[in-house]
């Protein structure tokens, strides 16, 4: 099935790893031009040969490489966006009575703060050419929150509220706004708050989905690439949920 991807331009957000490499390499391989950004400027030079996109390295904590790196994009991308991805993320593994409010802050910043400011720029782009598709890579987390990473938990469902609320403002405009709440996915969120690498997530607890796996990176970034094509032109404001049927157990067992 076409996709309607070729010749399109997409900007993704923590292009280098994870989730974020996948999405980049299918909508390369899909025949978009994509350019993404992230800290690590050796991955990003290694992702960015084996899909001829253009790498831009941006710290999503620090809001002046955020904003620049949007103009930085526009550029590469011949002044349009027509998909933008927003999905690069932080996770803090602690329970709030132990988590820094200098931590907390900043995975806020990453995960939310960050997410709406590519946004509003992409946004104010799309409107301007007369369309044009965003998709926020959420979390499970954000609809039941998960107590060994409550600051990630809150700051995706801060997300998916903006996803919703975007939708709204973006529908006469045509530009659709929606989200992709991925379940356990292996490789999924690697990075922690520098200094604080004991905080990271460990993956080797996860248990499998009821489908009986865990999810892979190439699940959402096929989801991402259905939505950015004419095949998904009214779906907006939508909350995909990938997890193998992980939530749906859980809301049986709850009733049982």
């Amino acid at each position: 099935m076409s996709t309607g991807a070729d010749r399109r331009t997409a900007l993704v957000t923590g292009g280098t790893s994870g989730i974020g490499r996948a999405i980049v390499e299918h909508l390369g391989r899909a025949g978009m031009n994509v350019a993404f950004t992230g800290r690590n400027s050796e991955r990003g030079a290694e992702v960015a040969a084996s899909v001829r996109g253009t790498f831009i390295r941006a710290d999503a904590s620090d809001r002046s490489q955020c904003d620049r790196s949007v103009d930085q994009a526009l550029a590469a991308l011949g002044g349009r966006i027509d998909l933008f991805v927003s999905n690069a993320a932080l996770v803090f593994a602690a329970p709030l009575e132990q988590t820094p409010e200098p931590a907390f802050r900043e995975v806020l910043e990453v995960n939310l703060t960050a997410a709406f400011r590519y946004s509003r720029a992409c946004f104010e782009t799309m409107r301007a050419q007369g369309g044009g598709s965003i998709v926020h890579i959420v979390s499970d987390a954000a609809i039941r929150g998960i107590h060994h990473i409550p600051a990630y938990s809150i700051s995706k469902a801060g997300l998916l509220a903006l996803s919703e609320a975007l939708a709204a403002e973006g529908a006469p405009h045509g530009v659709r706004v929606n989200a992709i709440c991925p379940g356990a996915v292996f490789p999924g969120v690697q990075s922690t708050i520098e200094g604080y690498d004991h905080h990271a997530e460990d993956a080797s607890t996860w248990g499998p989905a009821p489908s009986g796996r865990h999810g892979k990176a190439d699940d959402i970034a096929e989801a991402v690439l259905w939505l950015a094509s004419g095949a998904a032109e009214h779906v907006s404001g939508a909350t995909l949920r990938i997890d193998g049927a992980a939530s749906a157990a859980t809301r049986a067992i709850a009733r049982a």
